[in-house]
């Protein structure tokens, strides 16, 4: 399966990574994607060769605290950007498929509304801090 690059979507320099947690629990991805383009783009779908669930969540405060709140796509803007931020959204990857580990790489495939794909390589880390 051949895979479309979209150039007019590019990810912030250092600004992706996989938060890790022991014993294979969900790790929670943050990435910041900007959009050059004149048109906003969607992002329809995620999946990664290295987890078999990624899901999109906002974090939602109320008087009872925050929450995390399932998210069907995300709009990149057109001329902008969308920031997967720790307090605001974020990607849940569940259920991994291999054993990962900081100091790993995990791979993240974005599927765009305008059909094409964008595929990355994520550092995991259990700070944002990089190695």
């Amino acid at each position: 399966m051949k895979m479309l690059v979209n150039t007019d979507i590019t990810i912030r320099d250092k600004s992706a990574w996989v938060r890790w947690l022991p014993n294979a629990l969900p790790a929670a991805g943050y990435i910041t994607l900007d959009n050059a383009s004149a048109e906003r783009v969607d992002i329809t779908k995620v999946t990664s060769p290295d987890y078999r669930i990624i899901t999109i969540y906002d974090t939602v405060y109320d008087e009872e605290g925050s929450r995390a709140v399932k998210r069907d796509k995300v709009t990149i803007p057109a001329n902008g950007g969308f920031l997967f931020v720790p307090g605001e959204h974020h990607l849940m990857l569940e259920q991994p498929t291999r054993l990962i580990k900081p100091g790993d790489d995990t791979v993240v495939v974005f599927f765009l509304s305008d059909g094409k794909v964008i595929k990355t390589r994520i550092p995991v880390r259990t700070s944002p801090e990089p190695y």
